[in-house]
């Protein structure tokens, strides 16, 4: 029997589990993570389908993975549950330069904004925007996201196990003939990759029902993700900076940024200040290596998209090890 070891429990991590499991259930898959949800990372993200924050990745790349991810939240939403939601997403900025996106043909509606459009918007968040974007997205409550992929996996017969991995050569390792490595930014170590840096990431909740539409001023970094629970507003991206304390100077930044942009905020109750480290690196790093004979698939370094592009990754990784399998399998020659 084939063992596979994926470590790290969140996003990506049990995605991979999932679709390797699902494909192979004779496979032994093990997810191996110290935390696990509600104690991830990604629980406490905005949950918002929108490529941010992934360096230089190809734009080919993140067309695939987050059109796939794309596809599959679609899906969740259309069966309902799991706390998926779906609405518009209106991107602005101050700048006159409009970006090239290669993800765009993923989404549904995707448009630049006409100068009508632009007005409107500008009196509605007293701005003076002057280019941007709008489609339709989907906003995940990650929580609930990986209870399901958890339970998903289970049922199908994948282990969750309390574990800490210190190396791609740790002893824990010993009994797995495939390493899956969704670590973010443990990678930093365990590989390790000194191209992993960590981006702080600062958000207030808010309890703002009212608040449907998805805002992300592209000039100031502010955002307004209204999620299932709460309305997340954001944000700060501090690369290389580990404090994940909460910085009172970053929460006046957050609030009197989203504040001004849509005034009811103000009437908002806060419900949690929440701070965490993205997974920065110069792209995402998806590629098979064969660490002492046995074969590692590094699937890392998402940034600020790991709800955004997981699925496809999973996808991805699936493939890689699908590749590798028939590439080692003898082939039986018939002595007829």
């Amino acid at each position: 029997m084939v063992k596979v070891g994926v470590i790290g429990a969140g996003i990506n991590g049990i995605a991979c589990a999932l679709r390797i499991k699902e494909i192979y259930p004779n496979f032994e898959v093990v997810v191996l993570s110290e935390e696990f949800s509600p104690d991830t990372t990604g629980d406490g993200s905005g949950g918002l389908w929108y490529p941010y924050c992934c360096g230089n990745t190809p734009g080919h790349l993140l067309n695939k993975w987050g059109g796939e991810t794309y596809k599959f939240l679609h899906s969740c939403w259309l069966k309902g549950g799991h706390n998926v939601s779906i609405g518009p997403v209106y991107s602005l900025s101050k700048d006159h330069n409009k970006e090239t996106l290669a993800w765009s043909s993923a989404v549904f509606g995707f448009r630049d904004l006409e100068p009508r459009q632009l007005e409107y918007l500008n009196r509605l968040y007293s701005a003076d925007y002057v280019s941007g974007h709008t489609f339709t997205t989907f906003i995940v409550h990650t929580t609930s996201m990986l209870s399901y992929l958890y339970s998903r996996f289970v049922r199908a017969g994948g282990e969750l196990k309390r574990a800490k991995v210190t190396s791609l050569r740790d002893p824990v390792l010993e009994d797995y003939d495939v390493v899956v490595n969704c670590t973010g930014l443990g990678a930093r170590d365990l590989v390790p990759d000194s191209g992993v840096f960590p981006v702080r990431g600062q958000v207030v909740r808010v309890d703002a029902p009212w608040q449907n539409d998805t805002v992300l001023d592209k000039s100031s970094g502010h955002y307004i993700i209204p999620n299932a629970e709460t309305v997340v507003l954001g944000g700060t991206q501090q690369d290389h900076d580990f404090n994940t304390g909460t910085n009172p100077k970053d929460t006046e930044f957050i609030l009197n940024g989203c504040c001004s942009r849509i005034p009811t905020m103000k009437a908002a109750k806060i419900v949690k200040h929440w701070t965490g480290l993205r997974p920065g690196r110069d792209q995402v790093r998806l590629e098979l290596e064969i660490v002492d004979g046995r074969l590692v698939i590094h699937n890392y370094g998402h940034g600020g998209s790991g709800v955004t592009l997981f699925w496809g990754c999973a996808s991805n990784v699936l493939d890689l090890l699908q590749a590798y399998l028939n590439q080692i399998e003898r082939p039986v020659t018939s002595k007829l």
